[in-house]
């Protein structure tokens, strides 16, 4: 499985329209060669350069696993609850230095059901043990 970001710049740097500086908005993403027996696919972007701990910025769940390509400023999907407790995506604005920001996508061999607004951490739970395969990508954005 392969997961792209078709607007970064040179270095795999985020373009501001995507961070605080900008339109704030989330970024398109593309993904390929998602195994057969996926049922559903799970997208999560993070932080793990946040000062106190690893800061989660955008999850999406329950992603048919035909769609092979995420809209910038994706609503389509269910979202769950970021590190500031809200629903969707929150834009990177690094309180100093460069950061790295982690995308994920996960294919599972289950829908999850789960209501929108769940944790990372509920997510992760109900991921346990139907993994089937992930793919990462790494962004760099410094304000």
């Amino acid at each position: 499985m392969i997961l792209e970001c078709p607007v970064l710049e040179k270095g795999n740097r985020l373009p501001v329209k995507y961070t605080c500086k900008g339109e704030g908005i989330s970024p398109p993403l593309r993904i390929k060669n998602v195994p057969e027996d996926t049922k559903s696919l799970v997208v999560v972007m993070l932080d793990p350069d946040a000062p106190l701990k690893t800061f989660i910025h955008w999850l999406l769940y329950d992603i048919p696993p035909d769609v092979d390509y995420i809209e910038e400023n994706e609503k389509r999907y269910k979202q769950g609850r970021n590190s500031l407790f809200r629903i969707g995506y929150f834009p990177p604005c690094p309180p100093w230095g460069e950061h790295r920001y982690i995308f994920t996508v996960y294919a599972i061999d289950k829908e999850l059901n789960l209501k929108e607004g769940v944790t990372f951490r509920r997510i992760k739970k109900h991921m346990k043990d139907h993994i089937i395969q992930s793919a990462e990508l790494v962004t760099l954005f410094k304000k």
